[in-house]
């Protein structure tokens, strides 16, 4: 079984809508949402009523007591999980229905105990945008999205007590106890991070990310098709999308 992990709070609450209809999606069988979040009743009330609509898998909602850090929260629900795996389930980000299927068979295939993807979409809703990042551009070993953490639970470091940055200490730490890690590349319409305006880091920090690492055209056209019936394949749909490049923008309907 993997335990899909989940911090949020109250202010977050039509984003974690959605990643709970994405975790509902997924192909993957043997799994488990735990949403851990610091709220007040009435929002514990409210996650309960979408967990409870809800009958693809099983789903556990644990309440904290405020003021602590998100690094502390990841721990608290890494040691609520059941399942012999995890995997990091952000409550802002969007996933298609085969993401964890998709890590899971990576992990497998080389027996690795991590699994991280290499690129992943970017959408800044606000203005359509939409950018496929590639993570490889990275040195190694840091080449991965590292938000994208899948592995096997009882390998897993501790989460420093962090407000952000949290999964780069964590990743860092796996490193250097020299697990190995899967690292699934083109696959990047799998896992979309969302720029809504409240992240951990500001939209300054994403547009640049996007800025250095987006695919170029032709990248974009090899991979156009494929992209095309993937994205149509999230529920509910994004909408309207431009992807640009040096050479214009590839305009996909909604």
């Amino acid at each position: 079984m993997i335990s899909c992990l989940m911090i949020t709070q109250a202010s977050r609450l039509a984003l974690a809508r959605l990643a709970l209809g994405d975790f509902a999606a997924q192909t993957h069988a043997d799994r488990e949402l735990v949403i851990v979040h610091d709220g007040d009743g009435a929002f514990h009330d409210e996650l309960s009523a979408l967990a409870a609509a809800i009958h693809a898998a099983t789903i556990r909602i644990i309440r904290h007591p405020p003021g602590s850090r998100l690094g502390t929260l990841r721990n608290v629900a890494v040691d609520a999980a059941a399942g012999e795996y995890f995997c990091q389930w952000d409550d802002d980000d969007r996933y298609h229905p085969e993401r964890l299927a998709l890590q899971w068979r990576a992990l497998c295939d080389t027996n690795a105990s991590f699994a991280c993807l290499c690129d992943q979409l970017h959408w800044f809703p606000a203005r359509g945008e939409l950018y496929w990042d590639d993570w490889n551009r990275e040195a190694y070993p840091l080449n991965v999205v590292q938000g994208s953490l899948l592995g096997r639970r009882e390998r897993l470091p501790r989460y420093a007590d962090l407000a952000r940055g949290e999964d780069t200490d964590v990743l860092l730490k796996i490193l250097r106890n020299g697990e190995s890690m899967a690292r699934l590349r083109g696959a990047g319409w799998c896992s979309i991070y969302v720029c809504h305006g409240a992240n951990t880091f500001n939209d300054v920090h994403h547009a640049a990310i996007a800025r250095a690492k987006r695919l170029g055209h032709a990248a974009l056209l090899q991979r156009e098709a494929n992209l095309r019936r993937r994205l149509a394949e999230y529920a509910p749909a994004l909408g309207p999308l431009r992807m640009p490049h040096e050479g214009g923008a590839l305009e996909i309907a909604g």
